[in-house]
């Protein structure tokens, strides 16, 4: 049966351009069907019913197909562009806490400004820099679905995905830096040099954690 399947998806993207793209996302939906399928089947329907009613809701791959064709599946171009605005946020994100640790020794240690000027200021930059983290992470718009077929299905698990992808990067991007303040802040503070890196060893591991979490979710 599910070569069938298999020969019913072919027929699907017959028009369908020979790219690695194009095959992928043909891959991706027949894993789709089969498990559509195979639901089908544990609820009692006959093999051929259960055929029929999986291939119904692929719904519209003429979409997808053109949509290869200029190599803009899920707007591509409209996702490099807001990728460029992550990256820059993220960047000036983590450029701002590197600096309020910076700021706070330059203030403390050479002009010798008091210490509640400084860690205001230090705390000041923080506040923006995760500020705009959070504004980065709330200001992507979340794909809706048009219908209830697999192709919306997958488009929307796709958006999904990648927007998880952010989150994850943008929290990892956030622990390292404050790693680094840290690791600045015990260094200078308590003349620990010989000790003080062992933080980045902690560090990693709760990376690998974060990780793990994320795919445990998935």
């Amino acid at each position: 049966m599910y070569e069938k399947l298999r020969k019913e998806v072919d027929e699907l993207f017959k028009d369908a351009p020979r790219t690695a793209r194009a095959n992928e996302l043909k891959e991706e939906v027949l894993a789709n069907l089969i498990d559509r399928y195979n639901d089908l089947i544990s609820e009692g329907k006959s093999e051929e019913e259960a055929i029929k009613k999986a291939i119904a809701g692929v719904g519209d791959v003429d979409e997808l197909i053109s949509a290869l064709r200029k190599n803009d599946v899920f707007n591509y171009e409209e996702m490099k562009k807001d990728k460029q605005k992550s990256a820059l946020i993220l960047s000036v994100s983590v450029g701002l806490y590197i600096m309020s640790v910076v700021i706070l020794i330059l203030f403390t240690e050479v002009f010798h400004i008091s210490g509640e000027i400084s860690v205001c200021v230090m705390l000041t930059m923080v506040a923006i820099a995760t500020g705009l983290i959070i504004y980065n992470s709330k200001s992507h718009t979340k794909y809706v679905k048009s219908d209830d077929t697999l192709v919306e299905d997958f488009k929307e698990w796709k958006s999904t995905n990648t927007e998880k992808q952010k989150i994850m990067t943008s929290i990892k991007s956030i622990m390292w830096t404050i790693t680094v303040a840290i690791y600045l802040l015990i260094s200078f503070g308590f003349n620990s040099w010989r000790y003080s890196w062992i933080i980045f060893i902690i560090s990693a591991a709760i990376e690998k954690i974060i990780t793990l979490i994320f795919q445990m979710k998935e």
